[in-house]
């Protein structure tokens, strides 16, 4: 049965820019986008202190038997103290075995995963493994719904290279507000390619190894000692759910204790909408070293980079230079409204900070001397097959691309532009193709074992995340222009910028065979119909075949 899903668009700021600053040794904070008079905290001495995230233990204790058995209980209403530079208070969160914090899963490349889950809530949920490559009855999407009081088994074997990947909920029509309100944890996947750089110093490990979820919240006055989370109190969040609270690791501005060496960060990207074009206040670089589905073959030194929702990089900043007592803040540089913000306004209003607004996100403050003798490393072994890059040309579809077009128009069928659109006429529907999310509807259909090229087409005012699941990609170009740099890396998450045209390569093996989502990952998209299903091989169990 179709679902009929709309979104009333009151059209806020959405961010569009460029997806990655490359190196610039013009330190000049104004041509960077930094308006360093705006920073509020760098001298602070009333941030909170950076909370680690808890990794989970393996539930049989025998890290030598190729095998991670975990439990994950989701559950509603645990109290979690908000640390914050203005003071503390307590929000009853939805979370992961009543634990206050995001939990994190560390597990090696070609280890069985067996993880039980507990539905405590009181609406379907289910545990998407974003950005794993694993068959399509373990991945979690809407079609295998976990309802409430019940249990699920996910097993799989873990077949990829070490990366930063992460989990989530992702029922249907329900994803938004289940991650809004703290479902989600992070899967770091290891494997003998990371550990050999990591023994060979030239990677950052153990303390100086730390992964940073940034999320934004909004939040509810205080009543009766506590302040809830809101979601989606104003008709405007329908737009994608803003807040004007940025969390890393569950505290808002915190600060991180490091020494005079190199820290390798693992950043997160795990806000519903928002999108983050990251930066240090002094303008320094970093570098990158992986992206979404594994490490670069070749680092990369940036001054800024862009992430939307559910992308991740891995950066290694280094402090060695600066002395004992100084403090450099993590910032979001400011964004230039899109299209959409600029014909419609941009929005400010209480408790909903424009997407591209600049925002402190958290402080380095360097306490100690610390040797260090991590020397990056210039590019990955040789057996690493992480560092290949798919050939366009031996693609099973070159010069026949497959087309994903993301689009808004009006309920009449028209497609909208916001030249044709008034303050009077704002409801518009997203699609992809043309199409609203059909739960008994095969979208697309894929051989297995092949390899393809999509390219993803946003003929929309607003920058869209796209995501497919089951494997990882390449970026070709964007808009003809070849990939470079940190856009050489594996991802799963690709923000499209309005009238961007990007082509993607990636590989569907035996184990994808099923029935795997597409979609945006501004989850109020996704949620409202932005999304559909592709098939791999000949079978799967979506209802309805539509060729």
């Amino acid at each position: 049965m179709n679902k009929s899903r709309a979104i009333m668009v009151n059209l806020s700021t959405v961010v569009s820019l460029l997806l990655v600053g490359c190196g610039n040794s013009n330190k000049d904070l104004n041509s960077l986008g930094i308006n360093s008079s705006i920073d509020r905290y760098p001298n602070s001495n009333q941030l909170p202190t950076l909370h680690i995230l808890p990794i989970m233990v393996d539930e049989d204790r025998n890290l030598t038997d190729k095998k991670a058995t975990y439990t994950l209980k989701a559950q509603k209403d645990i109290n979690v103290t908000i640390e914050s530079p203005e003071g503390s208070w307590i929000t009853p969160m939805w979370r992961y075995n009543g634990n206050p914090l995001p939990l994190i899963i560390k597990a090696n490349r070609g280890d069985y995963l067996s993880l039980k889950l507990e539905n405590r809530l009181d609406a379907d949920t289910t545990i998407h493994w974003h950005g794993f490559k694993i068959p399509a009855d373990m991945d979690g999407g809407p079609d295998y719904p976990v309802s409430p009081k019940s249990n699920k088994i996910y097993s799989f074997k873990i077949q990829q290279p070490a990366a930063s990947l992460w989990f989530h909920p992702h029922p249907d029509m329900q994803t938004g507000k289940q991650v809004y309100m703290g479902l989600a944890g992070v899967f770091i996947i290891e494997d003998n390619i990371s550990k050999e750089l990591e023994e060979n110093n030239q990677l950052p490990s153990g303390s100086r190894d730390v992964t940073l979820l940034v999320q934004d919240r909004r939040f509810d006055i205080e009543k009766n000692g506590l302040r809830r989370v809101l979601y989606k109190n104003m008709p405007i969040d329908s737009d994608g759910m803003l807040g004007d609270r940025v969390l890393v690791n569950g505290s808002i501005l915190p600060k991180h204790e490091v020494g005079t060496a190199q820290y390798r960060y693992r950043l997160y990207n795990v806000s519903n909408a928002r999108s983050y074009d990251f930066a240090f206040n002094d303008g320094r670089e970093f570098t990158v070293v992986g992206t979404d589905g594994g490490l670069l073959n070749e680092p990369t030194r940036v001054d800024h980079i862009l992430l939307g929702p559910a992308e991740r990089v891995e950066i290694i900043v280094d402090f060695s230079s600066d002395s004992i007592g100084s403090r450099v803040m993590l910032i979001s540089r400011k964004i230039e409204p899109d299209l959409m913000s600029r014909e419609m306004g941009v929005d400010n209003s209480s408790g909903r900070l424009a997407n591209g607004t600049q925002l402190d996100i958290m402080r380095f403050d360097i306490i100690k001397e610390e040797e260090d003798s991590v020397v990056i490393y210039t590019s990955l072994p040789s057996r690493a097959e992480i560092s290949k890059r798919l050939n366009p040309q031996t693609a099973d579809n070159f010069g026949n691309s497959r087309e994903f077009l993301l689009s808004m128009y009006k309920p009449s069928g028209s497609m909208g532009n916001m030249g044709s659109m008034d303050r009077e006429s704002m409801s518009m529907l997203f699609a992809i193709n043309g199409k609203i999310f059909d739960p008994n509807r095969v979208d697309e259909y894929i051989q297995a074992n092949s390899t393809e090229i999509w390219s993803i087409k946003n003929i929309s005012p607003m920058a869209h995340p796209f995501h497919a699941h089951a494997t990882q990609f390449q970026i070709i170009d964007r808009d003809g222009v070849a990939s470079k740099g940190v856009e050489l890396g594996w991802k799963d998450t690709f923000l499209v910028q309005p009238n961007e045209t990007i082509r993607i390569i990636g590989r569907f093996d035996e184990v994808n065979r099923g029935d795997y989502m597409y979609h945006c990952h501004i989850l109020e998209h996704e949620d409202a119909g932005m999304m559909g299903y592709f098939r791999v091989g000949t079978t799967g169990h979506i209802g309805v075949q539509q060729q």
